[in-house]
């Protein structure tokens, strides 16, 4: 066990307790407190927010094990496809979301869409994908316990675990959005520090780029299927349009305007982060790990971490990195928590329940839905980043369409919605499980289904 590193992030972890603790009276009050924020947020606070949200223990971790271990131009195109999709949602979404005055993307489309079908499966969806991503952060916390604190791995999880489960219980998004924001600031930090420090050691990004082209000849080229690179750009393009932990975010903000500044903000940090991760962290990590790459492909960081840091950049690496998978989890967390608890018991079931009492009902979901991840994380595949993009390819072809149609075309009816999400949904499902396709290529297939059954059953 390292004492210094671990010391930097308990140190961490009792601040963003602290932050839920703060917040705990403000956010019990109302159900619009506890999902929203009290609509309160200003633009820099929400910028840096989404920057956290996004660019999670995937995107600080996982990502640069998956450049390092499978080429740079593969990752690149998820990372790049997540700043866009930022900018579409800022001009497509955004401010008629916000309009509307709906907390979740959920009750969103139940507004526009008033079917006891769709205001059932579109939470079931979002309770399914986000369970599969809230696994992927899982398994990044338990690494990096792992490999830089010396901790055991499920120890790691353990207690990375019940942090973010206790702040987003008791503080809600009040607490998510501020842990967010110093998160979000703490891995802008590091990442940049971190990049400046591996160019320094290798001697400059040509000397780096030729070292790490040695070690792996197909770092910089196009060696998979051209549609596994499209479906990856694309996908985290989509979700950018239609991804509930997201555009929570747009809930939270102060007004329509602020909503769509916001977005552009956390498009230009998203950017800048990668750069930083793709093209400089995971090439020098390639340059470390060498011809032979780890049993735990999603490590390689670490090992670079190992190299070029003293033990008190370590441990501050490693708060960055616990804070990038917390905030991220925190975010999937309340919106899987708010797609049960909001949209499905209080909005199907029990839609006159007082508002003190929907704020209590929703810090209970937040701990049954954490546990259930907990569950499910103690043995979880490799190539986090993989995983959790799979996860929301499955929410985009699901939602998109319903969604969209929804915010921009007046004569979308029931039944178009509905058929969508299910031809969509349906149709993903079995192309994934049923068939051998290029890794993400499925959208391609699935979304124009959606289309199609949407236009169709509206005739």
């Amino acid at each position: 066990m390292k004492t210094l590193e671990l010391t930097i992030v308990i140190v961490y972890a009792v601040a963003m307790l602290a932050i839920g603790f703060y917040f705990r009276s403000r956010a019990s009050k109302t159900a619009s407190s506890f999902w929203s924020a009290e609509s309160n947020v200003g633009v820099l606070v929400n910028a840096f927010a989404l920057l956290a949200t996004v660019m999670s223990g995937g995107g600080m971790m996982g990502n640069i094990g998956l450049g390092a271990t499978l080429g740079l131009a593969y990752i690149a195109c998820a990372n790049l496809g997540s700043g866009a999709g930022l900018g579409m949602g800022a001009l497509l979404v955004a401010r008629p979301l916000r309009k509307s005055g709906a907390k979740t993307i959920s009750e969103f489309i139940k507004m526009r869409f008033p079917n006891k079908a769709i205001a059932l499966l579109v939470p079931i969806v979002i309770a399914i994908a986000y369970t599969v991503y809230l696994v992927a952060q899982m398994k990044a916390s338990g690494t990096v316990g792992q490999y830089l604190l010396g901790v055991d791995f499920n120890l790691a999880l353990i207690i990375t675990w019940a942090i973010f489960t206790v702040y987003v219980m008791i503080g809600g998004m009040l607490a998510v959005t501020w842990t967010d924001f110093l998160q979000g600031m703490l891995m802008m930090l590091v990442t940049v520090v971190t990049s400046v420090a591996a160019l320094m050691h290798f001697g400059g990004f040509d000397a780096m780029i030729n070292m790490a082209t040695e070690y792996y000849p197909q770092m910089g080229q196009l060696h998979l299927p051209l549609l596994s690179y499209a479906g990856f750009f694309f996908v985290w393009v989509f979700i950018g349009l239609c991804s509930p932990h997201i555009l929570m975010r747009v809930s939270t903000a102060k007004n329509p305007f602020g909503a769509a500044v916001s977005l552009h903000g956390g498009m230009i940090l998203i950017t800048i982060f990668t750069v930083c991760t793709i093209f400089i962290l995971s090439t020098a990590s390639r340059c470390v790990i060498g011809v032979d790459v780890p049993d735990n492909k999603d490590a390689a960081f670490l090992y670079l971490i190992e190299v070029i840091f003293n033990p008190f950049w370590k441990g501050l690496t490693a708060a960055a990195i616990f804070a990038a998978i917390m905030s991220t989890a925190a975010g999937l967390l309340i919106a899987a928590a708010a797609a049960i608890s909001n949209d499905i018991i209080v909005g199907i079931f029990k839609p006159d329940m007082e508002e003190k009492k929907q704020a209590r009902l929703g810090s209970l979901m937040v701990f049954v839905v954490s546990f259930i991840v907990l569950l499910f994380s103690f043995n979880p595949p490799e190539y986090i980043t993989v995983l959790y993009t799979q996860a929301m390819n499955f929410l985009v072809c699901s939602l998109m369409i319903p969604l969209l149609a929804g915010l921009w075309w007046r004569r979308a009816t029931d039944s178009g919605a509905l058929a969508a999400l299910i031809a969509g949904g349906g149709s993903y499902a079995i192309l994934f499980f049923g068939m051998e396709l290029p890794t993400f290529s499925e959208m391609f297939i699935s979304l124009p289904i959606a289309l199609v059954a949407r236009l169709w059953a509206a005739c």
